[in-house]
């Protein structure tokens, strides 16, 4: 997928520290904050919907 169907987020300092300390708890689950929001958008989003 080219770059251009990409969005950015900005996300306060402290959310962004307590999913950097989440993904290096993760035991290589996750490899990146941006995995984890992705992930969690997804889900929130099929459960809502």
């Amino acid at each position: 997928m080219s770059r251009k169907n990409y969005r950015s987020l900005t996300l306060p300092e402290g959310l962004y520290k307590k999913l950097k300390k989440y993904v290096e708890r993760s035991n290589g689950s996750y490899v990146s904050v941006s995995e984890v929001v992705r992930e969690a958008l997804r889900d929130y989003l099929k459960n809502t919907s």
